[in-house]
């Protein structure tokens, strides 16, 4: 069978880091997709390539030194393996042959696999989940170094998968994290959310946990949030709600003893910090290097601890007003990581859920009710009175209301 092949060849985009200060090189990594055989294109491009620190160049005998590495992730869920790289001078006329060309015997002796080594000659065959750096080395006559450089990368999808066989949505699949309806993803996926901008440095290097998080706020039948005093959590339908184990897994942290917030949009009942951002949470390792965290949670619920071993649907803790939280919801999110907010935010689909508006019919109906939201309820009832759309293997995007399987 002809096997994929996907050669890598566009400008740096957020998956990838380009850095360059006065006396370093700009490093570009770019993307194409080519086919070889008859196997329909990968959608989307299994590499993360990251260049911890550009390379600064020096000079000796006439000869400018480009020293610098590339470290490689596969973020798919099937092996790769890298047939050639190429590095080019960005600014180098059409046609002009690359910089460095690494290919077969020089190419594996560049990788350095990160983890148990495999065989040499399976050095550049990076297994799903799995990373590699490889060590460049570029020679050019003359003092003048490029200005930047790009990288192409050719990969083979080596699984042998028939041409028909799709790439799998999402690398994690799981179960709800709440029950009942009415939930509204507030803050959900979108690019322009402030989940999405958040860029947090803890231990230096910026990273996005909450590229894909979901603040869930649970409606009243008749359109609010809260019913009563506004400055009472209790008056707030999502307080006290169960949050349950997306999967089985072992809980590897919890965060307790964060006093609730009154609601307000400003005011916190402790200064945020990262160890107060999340309030109260548990950090869930579902497996393969996927971690999910529940945040926000109310003080002295939480029913598990470091270490517990649970089942999907397990009862964690329930849901409060604790940390950077502006009224009673759950914040959400998987990460690359078990450090929640020090970590990569990533995609995942729920086994299924109940779709009851979508993000514009939800916008179109709401309006504020206090320092909170609101829709109208003549709208919830119509949307109440058929049957949710049932969406499976999907990810709520933002602003979408839904309803999760009640247990």
């Amino acid at each position: 069978m002809a096997a994929l092949r996907t050669i890598y060849e566009e400008p740096m985009t957020s998956g990838t880091v380009r850095r360059a200060s006065a006396c370093s090189v700009a490093i570009l990594v770019t993307v194409t997709y080519a086919l070889l055989g008859a196997q329909a294109p990968m959608i989307f491009g299994p590499l993360d390539v990251h260049v911890p620190s550009p390379p600064h160049p020096f000079t000796v005998a006439d000869v400018t030194y480009l020293v610098y590495e590339l470290h490689i992730t596969n973020r798919s869920s099937r092996p790769a393996a890298i047939d050639r790289l190429d590095v080019r001078d960005r600014n180098a006329t059409p046609g002009a042959p690359p910089l460095l060309a690494l290919e077969e015997e020089a190419l594996l002796a560049a990788i350095q696999p990160i983890g148990p080594a495999p065989a040499r000659t399976e050095r550049a065959t990076i297994p799903p989940g799995r990373a590699v750096i490889v060590f460049v080395w570029v020679t050019t006559r003359g003092r003048r170094a490029p200005a930047a450089l790009t990288h192409r990368f050719e990969i083979r999808d080596v699984t042998g998968a028939p041409a028909n066989e799709t790439t799998p949505p999402f690398t994690v699949l799981i179960g709800a994290p709440l029950k009942g309806d009415l939930w509204l993803a507030a803050n959900g996926p979108d690019n322009g959310v402030g989940h999405r901008r958040a860029v947090l440095a803890l231990t230096g290097e910026g990273r996005i946990p909450e590229r894909f998080a979901i603040d869930w706020v649970r409606l009243f039948a008749d359109g609010p949030t809260f019913h009563g005093d506004a400055w009472n959590n209790a008056s707030y339908r999502a307080f006290g709600a169960e949050a349950l184990a997306v999967a089985d897994g072992v809980v590897v942290n919890t965060v307790d003893g964060v006093p609730e917030n009154v609601p307000d949009p400003v005011k916190r009942s402790v200064p945020i910090t990262p160890a107060t951002i999340g309030g109260n949470l548990v950090t869930l390792g579902v497996g393969g290097h996927r971690y999910a965290t529940y945040a926000h949670l109310q003080p002295g619920s939480l029913r598990v601890k470091k270490g517990d071993k649970v089942r999907r649907g397990q009862v964690l803790a329930l849901v409060g007003n604790t940390g950077n939280s502006t009224e009673p919801h759950l914040h959400f999110q998987i990460t690359d990581g078990p450090a929640a907010f020090d970590a990569e935010g990533l995609p995942y689909g729920f086994t299924s859920f109940g779709l009851q508006a979508t993000s514009h019919d939800v916008t179109a109906a709401s309006h504020l009710a206090g320092n909170s939201i609101a829709l109208d309820p003549g709208m919830i009832a119509k949307w109440r009175a058929i049957p949710s759309r049932v969406r499976e293997k999907e990810m709520p995007l933002e602003g979408v209301l839904v309803s999760f399987p009640e247990r």
